[in-house]
């Protein structure tokens, strides 16, 4: 089995991150034949040097509104001019490097590419289109094709959504229903050191809110409740871990240091591995306004971490609130607040908690079951093809 993974630019964060542990699983468990094309601006070929890796100049068509909006203007025509010219010359560039003749199917990992529907197309092969996020809805994604959802579903043989949420929400925007399953993304135990030791007492507790540090991910949340229950007389630590445009950054710490909080509030930036940092904490905040599966949320639980969600996206997918976590209400600084000071004043709880998250994660979210059922999704669309082809002959 020959598969061709088509990968966006990220190599930190999310989508990342589920791709170097899928490639890692499916040749750890199947050994069939992987290989990446990669955009310009990666440097995925430092992250697997177990398969062969090929860099091609293209662009997404489907982009997220920038963080300052002033650029976006700017940012639209040269992102289009560099699309619309970029994706023919894509083609060619994955033409000369590989013989796409003798690849047996295309997994797009991401919704903001359209490369792997291009090759799909030309050269009947069957794609295989990952889904990780809202688009619209978290990012504020708009596309340069028109009725790029129909396109979607011209090109397609199945779409995954990470999560019932995102599938949901793609089923509204137009993606049809029969061609679009929900599989979990998997996390790797392996890469988090699992904490040990419980605090008892609510002094010290520590916090930690890991991910790109961005409007989306809720981190002035995070900081607003801090601030309540210093005010309350209730100092607790909160690290932020991750990083983001520095303007935002920037404005993040000001209201941190407004409030008087530089004692408490640790911005820690960006992490290699930091799920070998998470055994030092006792409680994970996700306070996304949207989020389309969780990593985080999942490295929390397999940290023996008691995580405190916002209600948002797929977190209710992730967290049985009152049993594997608590879920608090997205936007209402007291409901985070209250649901912290639920794992304060009722240690014994939190750490009950923690621990059904950690069974629960390890038995729903690993990357082994993760690649077990995409590689089952490869095998059906494998046999379709040679069904089909052997209907013409």
């Amino acid at each position: 089995m020959n598969i061709l993974l088509i990968a966006d630019g990220d190599t930190k964060y999310g989508a990342s991150h589920s791709l170097f542990q899928l490639v890692k699983e499916l040749n750890s468990l199947f050994k069939i034949n992987i290989e990446i094309v990669y955009p310009f601006n990666s440097k995925i070929e430092n992250k697997l040097e177990e398969v062969n890796t090929f860099n091609i100049h293209y662009t997404p068509f489907y982009q997220g509104i920038p963080a300052d909006k002033w650029k976006f203007p700017i940012k639209y025509i040269i992102r289009g001019i560099m699309y619309w010219y970029g994706r023919f010359r894509a083609v060619k560039e994955v033409e000369k490097q590989l013989d796409v003749s003798k690849i047996d199917l295309i997994h797009s990992n991401s919704s903001r590419e359209d490369l792997g529907a291009l090759l799909a197309n030309k050269y009947n092969i069957p794609l295989i289109w990952h889904i990780r996020e809202f688009g619209d809805r978290d990012y504020k994604c708009y596309s340069y094709r028109k009725k790029y959802i129909d396109y979607m579903n011209k090109s397609a043989w199945r779409f995954i959504a990470v999560s019932n949420a995102v599938r949901e929400h793609w089923i509204k925007k137009g993606i049809y229903q029969d061609k679009i399953v929900c599989i979990y993304n998997g996390v790797s135990q392996q890469d988090i050191i699992v904490k040990l030791n419980n605090s008892i007492e609510g002094k010290n507790l520590r916090i930690v809110i890991l991910g790109s540090v961005s409007k989306t991910k809720g981190q002035v949340w995070a900081i607003e409740a801090i601030k309540k229950l210093a005010d309350e007389g209730i100092n607790i630590a909160l690290d932020v871990i991750g990083d983001g445009t520095g303007a935002y950054i920037k404005k993040l710490k000001r209201k941190v240091n407004n409030y008087g909080l530089q004692d408490l509030i640790t911005f820690k930036g960006y992490l290699k591995n930091p799920g070998e940092q998470l055994a030092g904490y006792d409680i994970g905040l996700m306070c996304s306004k949207d989020e389309g599966f969780g990593r985080v949320t999942v490295e929390y639980m397999m940290a023996g971490l008691c995580v405190v969600a916002s209600d948002t996206g797929a977190n209710s997918e992730l967290i049985e609130d009152g049993k594997s976590g608590i879920l608090y209400q997205y936007g209402n600084t007291g409901s985070l607040v209250n649901s912290i000071k639920k794992c304060i004043n009722n240690p014994q709880n939190r750490i009950e908690m923690a621990k059904y998250g950690y069974i629960r994660a390890n038995q729903e979210f690993t990357a082994k079951k993760n690649a077990v059922q995409i590689y089952d999704i490869y095998k059906r669309a494998l046999k379709l093809r040679e069904m089909s082809e052997c209907r013409l002959q």
